[in-house]
């Protein structure tokens, strides 16, 4: 049996343990948020001290004037903590480079700065910050604990972008507070660099059958050979060649039969229409738009892998993709440009064309298409959830259900929406 002291030491240790949580909670919560910005600059010690110097001051003229010296410590104080991170940036010049221009979300890039102290002492405590995004705040990248005095040092590291965007070296700078983070000091970088970041890309192992279309000569394939389209090369006579496709002089040059090599048809054809449109990511529904510029780079990169002819329409401009790499890194960098709250409804052009479509949009734009009945035969939607609501099932207009649907927007990034995608493909 316990005894009966140590139980009553340990309820009396649990309840001075729920008061001092009652206590902290208390003592940590924002009762006046509205008032926040009025007073936060109170954080700063540099105000402290101006206020204990001001008190000093008060009362070494008022009680005693021994307290000036206290006074006069205190403003020394300040002027060292003031003067030395304004003069120690004043001497830095530093680079900041990638050794890549475009990468995807979540991959490793490497980074190197470069800083140059002209100073004779060394600069302490200097930290690299960067936003790197319009989505994220500055964040602090790189801690230098030193860098040498009449010196160029070099740091490398790895940087791992996690969204998408145009990272520019242009917003990072240098900033130091040392020695007692009274005042902070910033100096731009001398040479601007940026790097793409496209969207995180989800491999799709199938292709949907488009009955609308059949493998035609007007739609070719450049980086692949065939019998049609234009001429993409030559190459040595093989057995089985047409005589009309003999290049007469190269092979009289060569002194062997030369052929011409054409284009090859493209498997299939269609254009992916991403909704862009701001209206329908108004009220915190940005995690959708990115949903839907994923899928989009996912099913533009997954097709043009398996040789088919994609069209993309982002806004007004339409990318025309044939397996060129070029092409595709400029739809894909178009991507990453993508406000992060969408496009405006004067830049979104709905353009008519031949092709099937892949119309990639929420719940709320599906809503709409519906109401405007502006879904078409020939054209597939995929429509990504809002959430936390549910729109879709409990809108009295909607009796269809799209070509395919993701529960939440994070499916996008996840096996779900390979599976979805190779489901969608069967049943089509």
């Amino acid at each position: 049996m316990p005894d009966f002291e140590e139980l009553k030491t340990k309820e009396q240790l649990k309840s001075n343990h729920s008061v001092l949580n009652s206590l902290n909670q208390m003592l940590h919560h924002d009762f006046c948020p509205q008032i926040n910005e009025w007073v936060y600059w109170m954080k700063n010690p540099f105000w402290c001290l101006s206020l204990s110097i001001l008190t000093a001051l008060v009362c070494g003229l008022l009680v005693n004037s021994a307290i000036l010296y206290i006074a006069t410590a205190l403003a020394m104080i300040i002027a060292v903590g003031v003067l030395w991170p304004w003069v120690s940036v004043k001497g830095l010049a530093a680079e900041l480079s990638f050794n890549k221009v475009r990468t995807q979300c979540g991959e490793s890039v490497g980074a190197r700065l470069i800083v140059k102290n002209n100073w004779p002492w060394p600069a302490w405590g200097v930290y690299l910050r960067h936003p790197f995004s319009e989505h994220s705040d500055h964040l602090c990248e790189v801690a230098i604990d030193c860098i040498p005095g009449w010196k160029t040092s070099e740091y490398t590291w790895n940087f791992i972008p996690r969204k998408r965007g145009v990272y520019s070296t242009s917003t990072a700078f240098l900033e130091t507070a040392f020695p007692f983070g009274l005042y902070k000091k910033k100096i731009s970088l001398s040479m601007d660099s940026v790097l793409i970041v496209w969207p995180e890309i989800s491999k799709l192992a199938f292709m949907p059958e488009l009955r609308e279309v059949s493998s035609s000569e007007d739609r070719f394939a450049s980086h692949r050979a065939g019998d049609y389209g234009d001429v993409i090369g030559t190459r040595t006579f093989r057995l089985g060649d047409s005589l009309r496709r003999v290049h007469w002089s190269q092979s009289a040059r060569q002194g062997q039969i030369i052929v011409t090599e054409r284009q090859a048809a493209a498997v299939c054809a269609l254009r992916v229409i991403p909704d862009l449109n701001q209206s329908h990511y108004q009220n915190g529904n940005r995690d959708s738009l990115e949903a839907i510029i994923r899928i989009t780079a996912s099913i533009c990169h997954s097709l043009l892998k398996q040789h088919a002819c994609v069209e993309c329409l982002v806004g007004n401009q339409l990318f025309r993709c044939e397996g060129n790499q070029r092409d595709q890194y400029l739809l894909l960098d178009e991507l990453a440009c993508i406000p992060a709250d969408g496009l405006p409804d004067s830049e979104v052009k709905h353009t008519r064309s031949p092709l099937p479509e892949f119309v990639i949009t929420n719940s709320r734009g599906y809503i709409k298409q519906l109401q405007n009945n502006s879904s078409r035969h020939r054209s597939r939607s995929i429509v990504v959830q809002d959430s936390p609501t549910q729109e879709i099932e409990h809108d009295p207009i909607c009796q269809c259900e799209p070509w395919m649907r993701l529960n939440t927007p994070d499916e996008s990034r996840e096996k779900a929406f390979t599976d979805s995608w190779k489901k969608a493909c069967y049943a089509s």
